[in-house]
């Protein structure tokens, strides 16, 4: 059975510039009912001091894919895979909803729980919506 407690990890992208002006930060916290995606720009020499943190609520629906990458036996990145790419399309680094994120070394753990519970997610809200579906027939 899956623990109720929330998944949190803590990600970074990386900038696409040279000058490190589109560096991201962020948190991913997997809920009972959804995933919030916390995110700042980093702060740097050129735009100054942190910006602020934005929150993005994506259904459990709306992931399409989440793949763990392992480097030396070892979680270094997430890809996740987002069904509306206008959901996360603000934030710097992210191509057509495909967002790579680089995982920080204190949420290693955490990210070996990530498949089971988003593909377990996932089926409950495929489940419930076929459900509606074939209510909405029957009626």
């Amino acid at each position: 059975m899956f623990s109720i407690d929330p998944v949190n990890i803590h990600f970074s992208i990386p900038a696409a510039d040279p000058l490190g002006r589109q560096a991201v930060l962020g948190k991913l916290r997997f809920l009972p009912e959804r995933v919030a995606l916390s995110w700042r720009l980093k702060g740097n020499v050129f735009r100054g001091g942190k910006s602020e943190m934005v929150t993005i609520d994506l259904p459990y629906g709306e992931i399409d894919h989440v793949e763990l990458v392992k480097k030396w036996f070892r979680v270094s990145q997430i890809i996740l895979r987002i069904a509306n790419p206008e959901l996360v399309q603000e934030i710097p680094g992210v191509d057509m909803g495909k967002m790579v994120l680089d995982i920080d070394g204190r949420s290693r753990q955490e990210a070996k729980k990530l498949v089971g519970l988003i593909d377990f997610k996932r089926s409950m809200f495929i489940l419930d919506e076929h459900e509606n579906r074939l209510k909405a027939m029957r009626s």
